[in-house]
């Protein structure tokens, strides 16, 4: 959260984790996910697949067709992984919060009686600083929420090794960060703050990278 909100300009004061398995308990939970595989994503869906098995111990089959189809959770995020394909790194998060949205979409069919089962399973295989009581009072509003976007972040970035390492940097951060203000919070004309000025301006030095 420090870091966001630091580089972002953000003040996050909540938040929920999930880890792989926990993601695959979640997708499980709701019956699993109907997802569209491509082509080109089924030539990568089942490497993962194997991996996820023997991480997590389970014996998910593989994804042998392509269309629109019911994964299961190893499935899904193994889906979520994928990162090969054209769009790289930002398609594999693109891929990740639709299978999220989509375990959002199968929950809001849910009476408040299976929600309330649900959230029993699957609060203790997550990591967040909000109290599970409150947590459970959003459940009747589930079915009025609406996720109506999903977009990656930074907008415009560049690849750049440095010291041997890939880095992925804003071009530039203070552009970017005007950008998701404007676009996220409609806040026009916003105007990045000294802190993420300076954050910037480093960036542009140790990359060359500036617009």
């Amino acid at each position: 959260m420090s870091t966001l909100n630091t580089n972002l300009d953000l003040n996050i004061k909540e938040f929920v984790t999930v880890n792989f398995e926990s993601v695959v308990d979640i997708v499980n939970a709701v019956g699993g996910v109907s997802v569209n595989i491509t082509s080109e994503e089924l030539k990568y869906i089942n490497g993962y697949i194997d991996e996820i098995n023997n991480v997590t111990g389970n014996k998910a089959s593989h994804v042998t067709k392509t269309g629109t189809q019911t994964l299961n959770g190893v499935q899904a995020l193994a889906y979520g992984r994928i990162r090969y394909t054209a769009g790289g790194d930002y398609k594999r998060t693109e891929r990740m919060r639709d299978v999220m949205m989509a375990v959002v979409d199968k929950a809001k069919k849910m009476s408040v009686g299976q929600l309330n089962k649900l959230a029993d399973t699957l609060l203790p295989k997550i990591y967040t600083n909000i109290n599970s009581g409150e947590i459970i009072s959003l459940i009747p509003q589930l079915a009025g929420y609406k996720i109506t976007d999903s977009t990656g972040w930074p907008y415009n970035t560049k690849g750049a090794t440095i010291n041997g390492v890939w880095y992925g940097p804003p071009i530039t951060l203070e552009s970017n960060v005007k950008e998701l203000h404007e676009k996220v919070y409609g806040q026009t004309g916003y105007e990045p703050s000294a802190k993420v000025k300076e954050i910037s301006e480093k960036i542009v030095k140790k990359t060359g990278y500036s617009k």
